[in-house]
């Protein structure tokens, strides 16, 4: 609806219904109202003026086509007064999107001010490199920090990378992130991007956070197996075999794609070769096996650990026996283990798994863990 053609003439009224979108963009709980008085709409009481007329208009912005407030006249007036007198304008709820057309004025994000007001109050907002706009895509926020107070805490950030000391280099992401953001570790995990937005280069300094594993790595080993579980891990590790090096995968840690970085770091039991196992466990033609539990979430681990290292393959010695337990009718199904919410990886690279793992436990609907047999290398 467009405003009504008298309304640009009249500043006053502009003034006024600017004041109530003021309010609209403040948080508030009740209704926005304002009572009518020679200090609120005081071109009311400029008498030398047609104030007859301005109360008509104000009128009309109370009733169709025109519906801006519900006006609400005050009781007991006296014979002398105005009609208008203390009375009461209250912003329809309805109103707001109309009112902002008119005034040309669209809907704000309060957190995307707050934002914008921090950054403008900033001094060193022009050493970043964007200067903190990347701040402003997608505005942070937290139930106790204000905006400015994470922004200290990116500037604070920025101080420590440009003074190129031992706070800034060499400290993984988790470390710098205790020391700028009140303690919290893990403050900044998923925004290295906007860490690089913010500083560039400097962003660098940081180092990536060691992927740790453990493994069990005897000397003369040919054969990898990642094994899901810690008890089936330490128990493969026990048997001590003599062609496999064995890494405790944690669910879906060594799925990870820092696998293979210069940051992975392991620890090593009893027995291992640490050296032997740093100089060849990357060979790309060492043999690669993953074993799990028998069911979704396993397969999704083999899933992406394929993707990390490709040869990798689904270990037959472990799910084999697994394998026919299910076929047995063992095994338990998914609300008894809570594993309801597991996705079925459709296609995991691997055929004994494609064909073979993934066509069971649909046909099935159970599943088996890895801890149910003990197979040896």
């Amino acid at each position: 609806m467009s405003p009504p053609r008298w309304l640009a003439e009249e500043a006053w009224l502009q003034q006024l219904l600017h004041w109530f979108l003021d309010r609209c963009d403040k948080p508030r709980q009740q209704a926005i109202t304002r009572r009518i008085g020679p200090k609120t709409v005081a071109a009311l009481y400029r008498f030398n003026e047609d104030t007859d007329y301005r109360w008509q208009l104000l009128q009309q912005l109370g009733s169709a086509p025109y519906p801006i407030f519900a006006i609400s006249p005050a009781p007991n007036l006296s014979p002398g007064q105005v009609p208008y007198e203390r009375a009461q304008l209250r912003l329809l709820a309805d109103a707001e999107p109309l009112l902002r057309q008119w005034l040309q004025r669209p809907r704000q994000d309060p957190l995307l001010l707050a934002w914008q007001q921090a950054l403008a109050q900033c001094d060193c907002r022009c050493d970043f490199v964007d200067a903190g706009q990347s701040l402003l895509h997608k505005p942070l926020t937290l139930a106790t920090k204000s905006p400015s107070q994470i922004l200290a805490g990116f500037c604070q950030l920025r101080h420590y990378l440009s003074r190129g000391d031992s706070l800034g280099q060499g400290y993984s992401l988790r470390e710098i992130s205790a020391r700028c953001f009140w303690g919290d570790s893990k403050f900044l995990d998923q925004r290295q991007e906007l860490l690089q937005q913010l500083f560039g280069d400097l962003s660098k300094q940081l180092s990536p956070r060691p992927l740790l594993l453990s493994a069990y790595a005897p000397a003369g080993f040919n054969k990898l197996l990642f094994v899901e579980n810690q008890d089936t891990f330490l128990r493969l590790a026990d048997a001590g075999p003599a062609h496999y090096a064995i890494i405790y995968s944690a669910g879906f840690r060594a799925s990870s794609q820092r696998l293979g970085q210069a940051s992975t770091r392991f620890a090593f039991l009893p027995g291992s070769d640490g050296g032997y196992f740093e100089q060849h466990w990357q060979d790309p033609d060492m043999a690669s096996y993953f074993w799990g539990d028998l069911d979704y979430a396993g397969l999704g681990i083999l899933k992406a650990l394929i993707q990390a290292r490709p040869n990798t393959q689904a270990w037959q010695p472990g799910y084999q026996p697994m394998l026919q337990q299910l076929q047995a009718g063992a095994g338990h199904c998914h609300q008894l283990a809570n594993k309801q919410n597991q996705i079925d990886p459709g296609q995991c690279g691997c055929d004994y798994a494609d064909q073979v793992l993934l066509p069971a436990l649909r046909s099935s609907g159970h599943f088996v863990d890895q801890e149910a047999v003990t197979p040896l290398p």
